[in-house]
């Protein structure tokens, strides 16, 4: 109702004044326009009609000018009744009844439903009114024609209902278009409200994740500069690991902070003079280490020439450690990177940064911007990264009033990134030269920050030693409880499992073969393509690979592993940093035989691979044993034989145990019929003896009628009649011989139901399948379980009109149905209760169940419910097989039967069973 209010407001408000306006344009000149019509219809009355059309004219000058946009609702109404008025006036003067004027005013209701944006309510009003008003029009003619004058009132009133109701049904068609708009203006403020916390907590955790970097490279920094005092050589190399990848780590999160900052238009740049060619030089000189240790040649020109500009010196650091990075990622040895500088026309910059890597397909160029994309997204690429690089460089760049783009003719011809930077005003009132001080030192911090993704590798010792991780050693060695001493990788004898590593990345293929190296023979390889030479070339005891490697992916090595008969029960272990369930699967489904997530503890990471190696060795074992045990092929045979007979006693046993089961439950049910049989029966026989004796006396009567009144007259045996029926009581006997008829009558009825019910209980199939009528099966069931019932157990079915069609054993569903039922009797003993037994269908199932009140089941025994021979029953008074062979009868009906149930609150079973088509 709020909602509809807010409706008619917002159209008095806004929509109602606009309306009005349209349809008094419209209506002004239409009903001008007729003026014709009236002086060719009624030139007699034309001088009348005109003056009826300038009187509405002049209250349509009224409205327009001065009451629609105060008064919207009042002036809508008005038009409306101006309108009608003005017709029936002119109706009223060219002979009421017989006027074909009234067509106009059926123009008029159907004019204003629509024009105007009127309620159902208010539509019956102005049309209810002006139809009403038309009725009368009889009192103005001497002589009515009232078979014409029907006629045009019943047209009339048939269009005025008409149109009350296309004005309901535009009315709610209006009503529904603003709660549609009301609610995507509600969805957009979530949105936007979504959006803004989403924002403000990506710049909290990015703000809060920098304080824990930096507490972590502050003290690395110290050590690698000597400010702890002397680092050993065989921890230095550990400790540039971890400040390499800390670094990344924090170059990563400034830039999803400065896109955060960029979402919420909160990142602003500070434009001021600064040397482009000093800043740019020095991030190229800190970069030149890196581009030397991979062998790339990486030069700078252009920027002696170049003039201050303004710009934001951070800003474009970041640009080019971006551009730069990304050169030396993509180039291979040998290759080469140019950075150049060119003045423009305008007194702006523009930067080139020319590589001879991979290049990029013609078709990625127009997306390589965006946001977290890449060119290759696949498992197999060949370099690691978020895809927000280049996207922070385009918005860096635009905030600066620049343009920034990508050319390459294709996959190896390299790539070329443009930017252009406009020459700018300076953003401080102070235009004072920027110059960094210790630009080198910045620039190589701001280098370093890639050089893990950059993917440099070091050597890397073949026997699974490192001196770079002794550290790393020293400390895992003293988290396992390693006591010995002995710091160095260890000697292995000849015979220790070997693990083969698969991993991409130099320093976790490193810390891998450190760990697994302390148990172990390892070998390492570099890609799936390696990885999966190196097992055809020997075959290890199991391989620990990375899933997302160039050339071939850790799932497509498993692959290819499981699917070669030489290979396939080499065990794989897929360690990945991915942990979405859909790459779990994939990789099960490929054979994969464990899954570790990074970030992994050292002892995960070894219990599973001992657990993998461990495994493998005793399959091995076995498969030597079983090679020994086929050489004996007649003791094999005999063992095969005895196992065969073993396997049919063993199902010959139990066949005999759901047979006892189905009997036992047949003699208990028997044990009540048998009683509820016995009673009708005795009441029978009751009847049936004393229906002998009153038929002896009616036979009597009949006799000493004939031999008294044989030679009498009338009234005489009429007195005779009476004598004997008083001496003998006849009536009585009447009487009691139809009560014993009915006892009799109602002993063998209820007999011939229970014997009924049986009949269809135990009614055998007539085939491994057929169809079976669900609710006849329950009721049956019912029936016979009622028989033993004490009376305070009460049984309410709710069955569909329509009862579900299956195919399936129906004896053996009638065989789950009884315990089922018995089951829930019981669980009402001795206190009763209510058992509710109800059958649905359920998308393509019948569904059964059977519901009790009674105590509950505690989650112990529920989860041991369905095991064989387990019973919550004293000893002799259960074999705990029933539920266990209703359930596995279910199963082979396709369906499936389970349990619910907590203490004081009852059980339910539902018993699923699929529907025949």
């Amino acid at each position: 109702m709020a909602l509809y209010d807010a409706y008619r407001r917002e159209l008095v408000d806004e929509r109602m004044a606009i309306a009005v306006r349209s349809s008094i344009i419209m209506g002004f000149t239409i009903q001008n326009g007729f003026l014709v019509l009236d002086y060719l219809t009624y030139p007699e009355l034309f001088a009348q009609f005109f003056a009826i059309r300038m009187a509405i004219n002049a209250v349509f000058a009224v409205l327009y000018f001065l009451t629609m946009d105060r008064f919207p609702r009042a002036s809508m109404l008005a038009t409306g009744y101006a309108l009608g008025f003005g017709m029936l006036a002119m109706i009223y003067g060219a002979g009421a009844t017989s006027s074909p004027y009234y067509t106009g005013l059926i123009l008029v209701f159907f004019g204003i439903g629509v024009m105007l944006p009127l309620s159902g309510l208010e539509m019956a009003l102005v049309s209810g009114s002006l139809a009403l008003a038309f009725t009368i029009g009889p009192l103005f003619e001497e002589s009515p024609e009232w078979g014409t004058f029907g006629l045009h009132a019943f047209f009339t009133a048939a269009a005025a209902a008409e149109t009350v109701f296309c004005a309901s049904f535009l009315d709610r068609m209006r009503f529904t278009e603003f709660r549609q708009r009301q609610q995507l203006v509600e969805a957009q403020e979530h949105l936007e409200e979504m959006d803004r916390v989403k924002s403000r907590f990506t710049a909290n955790v990015h703000h809060e994740l920098r304080t824990p970097l930096t507490l972590t490279l502050a003290p690395l920094e110290g050590m690698l500069s000597g400010e702890f005092g002397v680092v050993p050589d065989s921890l230095r190399g550990t400790l540039k690991t971890m400040h390499s990848n800390g670094l990344r780590l924090l170059k990563l999160i400034n830039n999803l902070l400065d896109l955060a900052k960029i979402e919420g238009a909160q990142l602003e740049i500070h434009r001021r003079r600064s040397d482009l060619g000093l800043l740019v030089g020095a991030l190229v000189d800190g970069a030149r280490p890196l581009a030397a240790r991979k062998g790339v040649e990486l030069t700078a020109s252009g920027f002696a020439d170049l003039s201050p500009i303004c710009v934001d010196p951070e800003a474009i650091e970041k640009v080019i450690v971006n551009l730069v990075g990304n050169a030396l990622k993509f180039t291979e040895e040998r290759g080469r990177i140019d950075v150049m500088a060119s003045l423009q026309a305008d007194g702006g910059v523009q930067l080139v940064v020319k590589d001879e890597g991979a290049g990029i397909p013609p078709a990625q160029l127009s997306r390589i911007f965006d946001r977290f994309a890449q060119v290759d997204g696949s498992t197999t690429r060949r370099h690691e990264g978020t895809g927000i690089g280049l996207s922070l460089v385009k918005e860096l760049v635009e905030l600066h009033g620049g343009r920034v783009w990508a050319e390459s003719e294709g996959l190896g011809f390299g790539t070329k990134m443009f930017v252009v930077l406009p020459p700018g005003e300076a953003d401080d009132e102070e235009e004072e030269l920027f110059l960094e001080t210790d630009s080198e030192a910045r620039a190589a911090k701001a280098m370093a920050g890639i050089e893990s993704d950059v993917g440099l590798e070091e050597d890397e010792a073949g026997d699974g030693s490192s001196a770079d991780l002794s550290d790393l050693e020293r400390h895992v060695a003293r988290t396992e409880g390693d006591t010995s001493g002995d710091v160095g990788a260890p000697e292995h004898p000849d015979g220790t499992p070997e693990v083969l590593i698969v991993e991409d990345n130099p320093d976790m293929r490193k810390l891998l073969r450190f760990l697994v190296s302390k148990e172990f023979r390892v070998r390492t390889a570099r890609n799936g393509r390696e990885g999966l030479e190196a097992v055809q070339a020997k075959a290890p005891d199991l391989v620990l690979t990375d899933v997302m490697m160039p050339e071939m992916s850790g799932t497509e090595l498993c692959a290819a592993i499981k699917q070669d008969p030489v290979t396939s029960r080499i065990p794989v272990a897929l360690v990945t940093s991915k942990a979405d369930r859909e790459m779990k699967i994939e990789g099960l489904e490929l054979g994969a035989d464990d899954y570790v997530t990074k970030p992994f503890h050292p002892r995960e990471l070894m219990a599973r691979v001992r657990s993998l190696v461990r495994l493998y060795r005793l399959q091995s074992e076995l498969g030597e044993r079983n090679v020994e045990l086929e050489d004996s092929n007649g003791r094999l045979a005999q063992s095969n034989e005895e196992l065969e007979v073993a396997m049919r006693e063993l199902r010959e046993a139990e066949e005999h145990l759901v047979e006892s089961e189905r009997r036992a439950a047949l003699g208990e049910l028997a044990a009540g019929v048998a009683h509820e049989v016995n009673n009708p029966v005795n009441f029978a026989l009751n009847a049936l003896r004393n229906l002998q004796r009153q038929v002896e006396d009616v036979r009597t009567f009949a006799t000493k009628l004939g031999d008294a009144t044989e030679d009498a007259n009338p009234a005489q045996r009429l007195r005779e009649l009476e004598r004997l029926s008083d001496e003998l009581a006849i009536e009585d006997a009447a009487e009691m011989l139809t009560e014993l008829v009915e006892i009799a009558n109602d002993g063998l009825e209820r007999t011939h139901r229970l014997v009924g019910g049986l009949r269809d209980f135990a009614a055998p199939s007539r085939g491994p399948h057929e169809r079976v009528d669900l609710e006849l099966g329950l009721r049956s069931t019912i029936q016979l379980v009622c028989s033993g019932l004490p009376p305070n157990v009460e049984v309410h079915t709710d069955f569909p009109a329509e009862s579900p069609a299956i195919l399936g054993d129906r004896a053996a569903l009638n065989q789950v149905f009884l315990n089922l039922l018995k089951n829930a009797a019981e669980a009402l003993v001795p206190d009763g209760g209510r058992i509710e037994v109800a059958l649905k269908v359920v998308e393509a199932f019948a569904v059964i169940e059977i519901r009790d009140d009674g105590p509950g089941m505690s989650s112990e025994t529920l989860e041991r419910l369905f095991e064989p021979f387990y019973t919550t029953k004293e000893a002799g008074k259960g074999t705990g097989l029933g539920l266990s062979i209703s359930r596995r009868i279910a199963r082979e009906q396709n369906g499936d039967l389970e349990a619910g149930s907590e203490l004081g609150e009852g059980s339910v079973f539902s018993l699923r069973i699929p529907i025949s088509d």
